[in-house]
């Protein structure tokens, strides 16, 4: 379909500031409502190190995408997901491929032990979006690691169901996203146990994390859990030793120093040798998480990776992605610093992240020539969307997490200024989809 007016969000069915609507009376006591339910489930907002933890901001304002926009943008967010398995299969195989990633040597070399790399498939994806039309929306960053977030945003969306505004969501949204359920990340990762021949009896389950992760979110993990009557264990990839009856796991993030991963042999050896069974190891995580993985595809090199298949979605989510040095020279880099944003490879929580339109020409320059930032991303700057709340106007993005090859939900986050990530002090937008989705949960 043609997107170029269709608004992501549906005007109509939208909530906020000024909103001329009867409802908006109701809406600040819907919201008093849900930051109730946020203290008591005890919901926390990502930090930077050094900083406290608060509750995760929710601020009154929520969202319904338009009926015909969310259909198409399901479709494309489901066929970039599927290149994005093929760009995982055929790494090992792919010398040019390897080469342009640089994964670091110590995760390449577990990579490239997958005893069956064609069945490789990324099982648990959290894409991050920009833009404010079905025409301009575009794909900033693929997140197959920590699934706490969406475990939050899906919380959030029960809790506006559950408010004073529950009656106008269930005509406006009817159909409650899988991921709006209370144990669907237990269900999965049950599942996928039972599906990698992990005994049906099996009672204790690991969640490998590292000290520093962020522990709310293990906790919201460790209630589904705890509810689906598994007992939880929580320890590094490196101490696996201490858990060796443990058959099933979830590796919660994917190291800032690559160097950690020498003292994980004995978990990667279990994790290719089957004896423990993750979602989305080595392969899937190390290279997907990989910021370059938008510069393949986007590269008209790398078109090649996927036979044909989906390359429309290709081009209609990921913007202009290069790779400094291997695809766009310095200069021209330099030359475009108000349509330009540079990125870290392996970087999380908005950190290594320059925008260049922030940046004053001399900065800019001097940054794009610094020899340790040969090799990161160099991305299409795209503007975000804005929503008017009580206390100004903030920017949002829109995530969409895919489970098994299907969307099962919406949300977003929010913030005053560019970097939306939770971590930079961004707040939370509830979205909810008008049609039901095929979720796999």
């Amino acid at each position: 379909m043609a997107g170029k007016d269709v608004p992501l969000m549906d005007p109509e069915r939208s909530l906020g500031h000024g909103s001329a609507s009867a409802l908006s009376a109701t809406l600040d006591q819907a919201w008093q409502q849900v930051l109730e339910r946020v203290s008591s489930e005890s919901l926390m907002g990502l930090a930077l190190p050094g900083r406290a933890h608060k509750p995760i901001q929710v601020r009154p304002a929520f969202a319904v995408l338009h009926p015909a926009a969310e259909p198409e943008l399901r479709r494309r967010v489901q066929g970039l997901v599927e290149c994005l398995n093929q760009l995982v299969r055929q790494y090992p195989a792919d010398r040019a491929l390897q080469d342009f990633l640089a994964v670091p040597a110590p995760l390449h070399r577990w990579i490239m032990m997958e005893p069956a790399p064609e069945l490789l498939s990324v099982d648990y994806c959290r894409l991050d979006l920009l833009g404010s039309t079905l025409d301009t929306v575009r794909v900033l960053e693929c997140n197959p690691s920590s699934p706490g977030g969406v475990i939050s945003s899906g919380m959030l969306n029960r809790f506006w169901r559950t408010s004073k505004l529950g009656a106008t969501l269930a005509e406006w949204a009817p159909h409650a996203a899988p991921f709006e359920g209370d144990d669907w990340f237990a269900r999965w990762l049950l599942r996928f146990g039972r599906d990698h021949m992990v005994p049906r009896d099996l009672r204790r389950i690991a969640l490998f994390h590292s000290h520093e992760s962020t522990k709310f979110e293990l906790d919201q993990a460790r209630r589904q859990l705890t509810r689906c009557g598994r007992k939880v264990v929580e320890t590094e990839p490196c101490d696996v030793d201490a858990v060796e009856d443990v058959r099933l796991g979830y590796l919660k993030y994917i190291p800032l120093d690559p160097e950690e991963v020498r003292r994980w042999d004995r978990f990667c050896a279990r994790l290719v040798e089957g004896t423990l069974v993750v979602p989305n190891p080595l392969g899937q995580r190390w290279v997907s998480e990989n910021k370059l993985c938008l510069a393949v595809l986007s590269d008209p090199r790398f078109r090649r990776l996927f036979g044909g298949a989906n390359v429309d979605c290709l081009d209609a989510l990921v913007p202009y992605s290069r790779k400094l040095g291997d695809g766009v020279e310095c200069d021209e880099v330099i030359d475009g610093r108000e349509r330009l944003v540079l990125k870290a490879p392996y970087s999380f929580h908005g950190r290594d992240v320059l925008i260049g339109a922030e940046q004053d020409a001399r900065s800019w320059a001097r940054a794009v020539r610094d020899p340790r930032r040969q090799g990161w991303l160099v991305q299409e700057h795209v503007q975000a969307a804005s929503v008017e709340t009580h206390d100004g106007t903030y920017l949002h993005d829109v995530v969409v997490p895919v489970l098994e090859g299907k969307v099962i939900g919406y949300s977003a986050r929010m913030n005053s200024g560019p970097l939306l990530n939770s971590a930079q002090g961004g707040g939370a937008y509830a979205i909810f989809s008008p049609h039901s989705l095929d979720g796999v949960t």
